[in-house]
């Protein structure tokens, strides 16, 4: 892949999609730069980040204050999780209890882990399409591509409590599991069933979500829809959801799980659309690769039909997602956790508020290097782009959420621009005059030395990882996928 190049599949017409249709990503003038290193041609057309909006509902002036802030880091694409087990953000009007009971929870997790309490405070919101249609309109003015995601078949719980009919078991059982969206924050076991008029609710909710993301208003036809986290035990054990796979001939639910997803897919790809999803829409997909990046001759499973090959791969957890997608000819944006995860803590200290998962400094975000010097070329020119991925559990104002991201979208904009690790000593001397325009911008940003004491969450617990208990979650969580 040449610097700044994007590139399209074998055969496949150019379409924009952030990843595709111009050397720089932005059809438009994204206005003026942070006081970073863009010199040169940028390596990747797909710079992204995802906001999760579903945990946390953005008010639309502080939403489009964020584009703003992305488009002075040359972003290009802004991903938008509207859908989660905690909330649903897109008004669907076909079917409207979505956001008049999916968007609202009574309470909220306060903390993380076993010792995590509920705060007693409602949340709620949801943006209607005429104000998603604005937002298109007003990124793509600023070189930034909105791509919409709805989640599914997991994270249901939002789903269900508004239409139990679309969950596993009797419907007065779901009902009794899903009073409201999920309170707690974690993974839930709530999936949706598998029925035909559940295919066609969520084809149908897909359909509203294409008509507001207009591709040509919205720079892209990429449509996100999830498919991750999905737990299979409800399906395990239910006698429906075993007839069903045995009907269709599928031998287990990751198989599942792939049909179904295989299903949506190609209905957005009726509508002009391909998909992006999480690496785990890549289970139970029939296929394997060799190891030097050949695919088998071999068809798949006729039970399970493969997803479309446009679509493309959200690698998160480690390098063996982005591997495989690119093995069977998937473009792959990356997006390792362990780079790229800005709820994630930003240091060892103390006082780090509600400190989850393993460290991510702004000097660990410098190192991250997408695609190696010695990556192979099967590879290499599969990797359309790279994004930073922003969950908001714990980021519950907009001064939590400047603090999580940044300086650290500093490192990361650099790196997507790049392709490739930053020299500390010269990204360092760029620091105080960035610091500086955050200051001029109102951004409530991270302190190089550590948190101010406003920005410390004393007696709010947290649960740290260290990166070795989470590299070796990691191997488990993606041996299906090797």
């Amino acid at each position: 892949m040449s610097d700044g190049g994007s590139r399209d599949g074998a055969g496949a017409p150019p379409r924009p999609a952030g990843g595709r249709g111009s050397r720089s990503g932005a059809s438009r003038d994204p206005g003026a730069a942070a006081p970073l290193d863009f010199t040169g041609e940028p390596r990747f057309a797909w710079r992204g980040v995802m906001l999760d909006v579903a945990r946390r509902f953005r008010p639309m002036p502080d939403l489009l204050r964020f584009v703003d802030l992305l488009a002075a880091h040359r972003i290009t694409v802004l991903q938008l999780h509207l859908t989660d087990d905690q909330g649903w953000r897109f008004e669907v009007r076909a079917f409207p209890r979505l956001t008049e009971i999916g968007g609202r929870r009574s309470e909220s997790q306060l903390g993380h882990g076993p010792e995590s309490t509920l705060d007693g405070v409602p949340h709620e919101g949801f943006y209607t399409q005429a104000e998603l249609r604005e937002l298109v309109g007003y990124a793509a003015a600023r070189g930034i591509r909105v791509v919409p995601e709805i989640d599914v078949p997991g994270h249901a719980k939002a789903v269900l409590a508004a239409y139990p009919e679309f969950g596993v078991g009797e419907i007065d059982d779901v009902r009794a599991r899903n009073a409201e969206p999920w309170t707690r924050y974690g993974i839930n076991d709530e999936v949706l069933n598998v029925e035909d008029a559940t295919i066609a609710f969520v084809c149908t909710v897909f359909d509203e979500l294409c008509d507001v993301f207009d591709p040509e208003a919205s720079g892209t036809d990429v449509v996100g829809l999830g498919g991750d986290e999905a737990q299979k035990a409800r399906w395990a054990s239910d006698p429906r959801t075993q007839e069903l796979m045995a009907e269709r001939g599928l031998a287990d639910e990751h198989e599942l799980q792939a049909w179904f997803l295989a299903r949506v897919a190609a209905h957005l790809a009726s509508r002009g659309r391909r998909v992006i999803g999480w690496d785990e829409m890549l289970e139970g997909s029939g296929r394997a690769a060799a190891s030097d990046g050949r695919v088998p001759n071999a068809e798949p499973d006729a039970a399970v039909p493969p997803l479309p090959g446009d679509a493309v791969v959200a690698s998160w957890r480690g390098p063996v997602g982005a591997e495989l997608g690119a093995r069977l000819g998937h473009d792959v944006v990356l997006c390792p956790d362990l780079w790229t995860y800005f709820d994630y803590r930003q240091s060892d200290a103390a006082d780090e508020p509600i400190p989850v998962g393993t460290v991510l400094s702004l000097a660990d975000v410098a190192t991250f290097d997408p695609v190696p010097a010695d990556a192979p070329a099967w590879f290499a020119d599969r990797v359309v782009g790279v994004q930073a991925n922003v969950w908001c559990e714990h980021l519950d104002t907009r001064d939590r959420l400047d603090y999580a991201v940044f300086p650290r979208l500093a490192a990361f904009a650099e790196v997507a621009w790049h392709g490739r690790p930053l020299d500390w000593a010269a990204f360092s001397s760029r620091l105080p005059a960035y610091l500086a325009w955050l200051d001029a911008q109102g951004v409530a940003y991270r302190p190089l030395d550590g948190p101010r004491p406003d920005q410390q969450r004393p007696g709010v617990p947290g649960v740290p990882r260290s990166r070795e208990e989470r590299l070796a979650e990691l191997a488990r969580l993606t041996a299906n996928l090797s």
